[in-house]
């Protein structure tokens, strides 16, 4: 590394700050701190270096986070209308009386003649079962494949967002 250069991580240990704009993106100062953290700030003085950051963040962060807006705009409008209810399904069976009869083979003997008699009053078997119903048009399989679209749309655009800033640091000839 050069002599008189300075690391993104030293800027911010030296008490530099990032924009305040950063904030209205969720989770991307955090980001843009861990991408740019090893790479050389591309101005002569911390002063220049800020007033650079705070220009780019001004023309960039808020058509960015417009965009990244609509995009989860778009998956809530195309999540809303799923609702799901369930239901139950209840089967009664009604055995009514019953009688049996039971054998035991005796030790010694080769014939088994009934030696006991069982009678049972009537009883009711109760199942109930849940069913699932969705009241929209979408199966679950819609339903994934457009939050995976939805989230690399907007993995793409916190990407672009990242390379606009590419300017204010020195590059690697």
């Amino acid at each position: 590394m050069a002599k008189y250069t300075m690391l993104l991580a030293e800027y911010l240990e030296r008490g530099g700050q990032l924009p305040a704009s950063f904030s209205q993106i969720e989770g991307f100062e955090d980001l843009f701190k861990k991408w740019y953290c090893d790479k050389e700030l591309g101005f002569e003085t911390e002063l220049l270096f800020k007033m650079k950051l705070e220009a780019y963040a001004d023309l960039y962060i808020a058509p960015y986070a417009e965009k990244i807006r609509r995009k989860a705009q778009a998956w809530l409008e195309f999540d809303a209308p799923i609702k799901v209810t369930y239901e139950t399904d209840n089967t009664t069976f009604n055995a009514g009386a019953t009688k049996g009869k039971t054998s035991e083979l005796p030790f010694n003997e080769v014939e088994a003649t009934p030696s006991v008699i069982n009678e049972n009053d009537a009883y009711e078997n109760k199942n109930g079962r849940i069913l699932r119903r969705e009241e929209s048009g979408k199966d679950d399989d819609q339903t994934i494949r457009a939050l995976e679209f939805l989230n690399k749309e907007v993995k793409s655009l916190v990407m672009q967002l990242l390379d606009e800033f590419k300017p204010c640091f020195m590059a690697v000839y």
